[in-house]
């Protein structure tokens, strides 16, 4: 059956027995993984079981015998399958015709309407089939009102569309970033706060994209003669947006990155993501995505957390301290390019 998000959300806080998996797809991916996160966060209280889409083409008991096992605790587990299409579908009609068991979601990318695991799930009353369609800026308002009312916040008018200008429309980027003004702001549903354009200045989102966009292309590829250039050229003052802007695209990357783990090549997780992707960057794309691994990607956005904190607890040499951390990041960048 066909769900809009609405429905969902409303399955995370009550998961309908009649429903025996949710299924996320349409064009825009990062809205399908930031739902696919909330229904995680709100139904996996025991455990959660992950598996590759792809590899249910070649053994299609296996998501029947995930959802299907007992559980160490007695706790309600999560089956979550990534990367799913058509392929899988007779690992579906197995679930579906199968016992009861623990509830199944699963994350496609944009299955066309001829698509035969859509079609299924569609019409099949134990799936909850949900599209996900790119959002514009129109929607901003909603989109951020949504996301923010739950931590606490009440955005000023206009913020919510430099959010989304400043995420590209990731809805996964949005959602971090309205946690962490929550937390700056101590916000919370029962204390709620104002977040306006001041607080989006202190913390540097709305610094101009077009002023760290040089810097960041040349970290996160390893030029390190440009990188070292570009940051002794930054003003002062300007850590924590360039930080900040290096967290996004570090974001974008893992979920891109993740597709490339899934048996895709770059240039074809390049190519699928659509107008996500600047055209004039698609090559950009396609180099450091065979650069970055998910290991990679998480020392880095460790080591730009830390360096974010220290920026805040640190004095004058805090743009120093934050450009030092960059630069061994490239390093390292650089070093796996010169292995290929």
């Amino acid at each position: 059956m066909k769900a809009d998000p609405g429905r969902i959300a409303s399955m995370v806080r009550a998961w309908p027995s009649e429903v025996r998996l949710i299924l996320l797809f349409g064009p825009d991916g990062s809205a399908s993984r930031d739902l696919a996160a909330q229904v995680v966060a709100g139904v996996a209280a025991g455990s959660l079981t992950v598996l590759d889409g792809a590899s249910l083409k070649h053994d299609p008991q296996a998501l029947l015998s995930a959802a299907t096992s007992l559980s160490m605790f007695g706790d309600t587990e999560l089956v979550r399958v990534d990367g799913i299409d058509e392929a899988a579908l007779p690992a579906v009609a197995a679930l579906l015709s199968g016992p009861a068991g623990h509830p199944v979601l699963a994350v496609a990318g944009d299955l066309k309407p001829a698509n035969k695991l859509r079609q299924l799930a569609e019409k099949h009353a134990a799936v909850a089939a949900c599209a996900q369609y790119e959002a514009t800026a129109r929607d901003a308002p909603k989109l951020a009102g949504d996301m923010a009312m739950p931590l606490g916040l009440r955005l000023e008018r206009g913020v919510a569309e430099v959010l989304f200008e400043s995420a590209a429309g990731d809805r996964q980027v949005m959602r971090c970033e309205l946690e962490k003004y929550a937390l700056y702001k101590d916000a919370a549903p029962d204390r709620p706060q104002r977040l306006d354009h001041g607080d989006l200045a202190v913390l540097g989102i709305a610094s101009s994209d077009a002023e760290l966009q040089a810097p960041i292309l040349a970290i996160s590829s390893g030029d390190l003669v440009d990188a070292t250039t570009l940051l002794a050229r930054m003003p002062d003052g300007t850590a924590i947006p360039l930080l900040r802007a290096l967290e996004r695209r570090l974001t974008q990357l893992v979920a891109l990155r993740a597709q490339v783990d899934a048996g895709r090549s770059p240039a074809e997780v390049v190519e699928a993501a659509g107008r996500s992707i600047f055209f004039r960057e698609k090559q950009y794309f396609i180099k450091v995505l065979s650069l970055w691994t998910q290991e990679r990607l998480a020392r880095a956005m460790a080591d730009v957390l830390a360096a974010e904190r220290a920026v805040k607890t640190s004095g004058g040499l805090a743009d120093m301290g934050a450009h030092a951390a960059l630069l061994v990041i490239t390093r390292r960048v650089a070093a796996a390019s010169r292995r290929r």
